[in-house]
């Protein structure tokens, strides 16, 4: 249903402005760097996340990214994030916080990212249920986040990445928030791929309960052009919101 909902051009842009700065707002308080909406640095903060949203966005391309697309995607990604010039992986041994599990040494950093990007490509293109993306994109999360290609911004490039791959297959995305921080952590921590792909569904499955309320919202304005759902998709949201 998120794509023929997404299909609906006001619908989608209303919904992927108001997507996007929530995430950034959601994953800067997840890392415990959020201040004051007012503050000129807290505006910058939400501006970077913003900034690299977009780019990834406006570099869709329905190909399975290479070796190198990847890196280099990685690359500017994380320097928009951060608002510095990162042009390479982290080069100095990594220390997380509360984490007991070893990052990748700076000199393999680049051939796991390699294998983490093989292995992803092919369970993608051999997925026949679509309830296995969730633990796909599991998997490729906390693999990532135990690379850690990064000095800085690992997580926020993460979940952005999380929120583009299930945007891209057709999935409501999902958006973590500080409330359920010490789950998240704590399932990364013990890379229990299983649990964090039934938080993305809970959560995917969340979010498409909030597309379908800005949607009816929408209708009820009189803002939608035209219904462009399946007859079967459109009943199914008739449904939803209590129509029949």
């Amino acid at each position: 249903m998120f794509f023929d909902l997404a299909k609906e051009i006001n619908f989608k842009n209303t919904y992927f402005d108001m997507l996007k700065y929530r995430l950034a707002y959601a994953s800067l308080e997840l890392e415990g760097i959020s201040d004051d909406l007012a503050d000129i640095k807290q505006s910058i903060k939400i501006y970077n996340q913003l900034n690299a949203i977009n780019y990834i966005f406006d570099s869709y391309n329905e190909k399975e990214l290479s070796h190198f697309e990847f890196t280099n995607l990685l690359c500017e990604v994380v320097k928009r994030v951060t608002g510095e010039e990162i042009s390479d992986f982290r080069r100095t041994t990594a220390y997380v916080n509360g984490s007991n599990v070893p990052r990748s040494k700076p000199q393999m950093i680049r051939n796991d990212l390699w294998y983490l990007i093989d292995d992803y490509n092919y369970r993608i293109q051999n997925c026949k249920d679509p309830e296995e993306i969730y633990e796909i994109e599991a998997d490729f999360h906390i693999r990532f986040l135990h690379i850690h290609p990064f000095e800085d911004g690992n997580g926020r490039v993460a979940r952005i990445l999380l929120l583009y791959n299930m945007c891209r297959k057709s999935i409501a995305p999902c958006i973590i928030t500080k409330d359920m921080k010490r789950k998240y952590c704590d399932l990364i921590e013990k890379a229990d791929s299983k649990n964090l792909a039934l938080l993305f569904k809970e959560l995917s499955e969340k979010e498409l309960e909030t597309m379908v309320s800005l949607y009816k919202r929408l209708d009820e304005k009189g803002l939608i052009e035209s219904n462009k759902m399946s007859s079967e998709e459109f009943n199914e949201y008739k449904k939803s919101i209590g129509g029949k």
